[in-house]
């Protein structure tokens, strides 16, 4: 489920770019909870943070970056120009972002493992549903919404 369509500006965009980003996160976050404790929770908060600046700076998602710097380059993969709602995803990733950055103060604060992991797990699952079959959990709850609004009116 792509969300609706073709974005506002009827541009096409990378697939490709957006799931290497998408399975990075879910490495770090992988890689977190493997660790767990303060040093998962500064990966946790890092994660979130490349979520959120990156969504505003291209520059500055240095998982999107490797992609275009390394991979794309030498041919290890290569783009997938499609049309997509790129809005609600880009709402998607500053929200997850930010439950990652809190589930990693959690961990730092210590004492709310359980919630912090929950938080990050069923981030990381979204994102990885995202990135393996294109489905957007926020993308399908906004089709629903609008979906609900019309029929109403």
């Amino acid at each position: 489920m792509t969300g609706g369509g073709m974005d506002a500006s009827g541009e096409l965009f990378d697939s490709t770019a957006r799931k290497v980003h998408q399975w990075g996160v879910v490495l770090l976050s992988a890689i977190a909870f493997l660790i767990d404790g303060a040093a998962g929770g500064w990966i946790m908060i890092g994660a979130g943070l490349l979520m959120i600046a990156g969504r505003y700076w291209d520059e500055v998602d240095l998982i999107r970056l490797f992609y275009h710097v390394v991979l794309k380059p030498r041919g290890i993969l290569r783009p997938n120009m499609v049309a997509e709602d790129r809005a609600t995803r880009r709402i998607a990733r500053v929200l997850g972002g930010a439950i990652q950055i809190v589930a990693g103060a959690m961990l730092l604060a210590g004492g709310a493992a359980v919630v912090a992991w929950s938080l990050v797990g069923a981030i990381t699952v979204m994102v990885a549903l995202d990135a393996a079959v294109d489905f957007c959990a926020l993308c399908f709850v906004v089709l629903q919404f609008r979906r609900a609004t019309t029929a109403a009116s």
